[in-house]
């Protein structure tokens, strides 16, 4: 598919991709605000030339040019690609979308490929999920204060299930675990339910909205076949990007629109926060058009702590001294997102 893509008559390959400043409030498209913080030597603002490939309506940069904006090493392999300083690292496969950075998983809207046999990537995990996680300046500039934690489910949903646990139980367990530490760290928290009770799903957006959250993180768990197990985090899929489990883009904006970039980073910190501290195996960070991602008024992510099919994780879920590993790992990439933000 990435072949057929490389050969689009429609592509147009070798144009400059200059950053520039457009009129009428519009994105302000500026190499210094793609620079990494931790780059060294990056290029001065206004000489960066990144060369792009059109190819079917979406826009791709090439990896190398990327590479030189930053400031990174670029390496070049038969099938895999990197770009990596001192302090940072990126690992790309060819025609795959799952790659590496800093040793977590993310998913990519867009496979990369080869255009006239240099490796592009797409322009929108470029500016809403690689830019993010590595300059910090691309991030609306304030601090979380308010944390709205809602547990899936409740009531008559009971959510799915183990032989031994309920996800509903399981999360509002967890829910209270997580109140704790994020107290304990000075934020202020709430929740969205508090008890076993119905709760639909606009009701919980809704509470975001009313409460004046900085942030909403959704705690679920997962299911599958028994072999399947690990953690994942998923964020609001970016306008103009595929969803992680679709071929379909998406358009238009919704909600939760203005917080792309903002969305990318937290769901960044909290999975590797996640991974770390519970030693799971690392499903990587994703993207989703979940109700309770789009309709939320803040920066927010879903957490799929493990895999109630999976009968080990089914009875780890339900130990408390598993469910303080995932509260500690979750505020801890809370904390470590509120650090990354510029302040005002």
């Amino acid at each position: 598919m990435a072949a057929a893509r490389g050969a689009s008559p429609r592509a147009r390959a070798g144009r400059e991709y200059r950053p520039r400043r457009r009129l009428g409030g519009a994105l302000m498209l500026l190499a210094s605000a793609w620079l990494l913080a931790t780059a060294p030597a990056a290029p001065a603002a206004g000489k960066a030339r990144v060369r792009y490939v059109t190819s079917n309506g979406v826009r791709y940069l090439y990896l190398a040019d990327v590479a030189d904006l930053f400031g990174l090493r670029y390496e070049a392999g038969s099938r895999s690609f990197a770009l990596r300083s001192r302090w940072s690292s990126l690992v790309l496969t060819l025609n795959e979308t799952e790659a590496v950075i800093n040793g977590t998983r993310v998913h990519l809207s867009d496979a990369p490929w080869l255009s006239k046999g240099q490796a592009v990537l797409a322009d929108v995990d470029f500016r809403l999920l690689l830019r993010p996680i590595f300059n910090p300046n691309s991030l609306q500039r304030g601090k979380v204060r308010r944390v709205l934690i809602d547990p899936g489910h409740g009531g008559k949903d009971p959510g799915t299930h183990g032989k031994r646990h309920q996800e509903k139980d399981v999360v509002l367990q967890v829910a209270r675990r997580l109140e704790k530490e994020l107290r304990d760290l000075g934020f202020e928290v709430a929740l969205t339910r508090s008890r076993d009770a119905d709760l639909s799903l606009a009701a919980r957006s809704q509470k975001a909205a009313a409460w004046k959250a900085d942030l909403m993180i959704s705690l679920h768990c997962n299911a599958a076949s028994p072999s399947v197990r690990g953690v994942e985090v998923f964020r609001m899929t970016p306008q103009g990007a595929r969803s992680t489990y679709s071929l379909q883009r998406t358009s238009g904006a919704c909600r939760n629109s203005p917080w792309e970039a903002d969305n990318a980073r937290l769901a960044y910190e909290v999975q590797r926060a996640l991974v770390a501290g519970t030693q799971a195996v690392d499903r990587g960070m994703k993207s989703a058009r979940f109700a309770v991602l789009r309709e939320s008024p803040c920066p927010a992510v879903l957490v799929e702590m493990g895999f109630m099919s999976c009968p080990t994780e089914d009875v780890r879920l339900g130990t408390a001294a598993y469910q303080d590993r995932l509260a500690k790992g979750m505020a801890l990439g809370i904390q470590r997102y509120d650090a990354s933000l510029p302040r005002r």
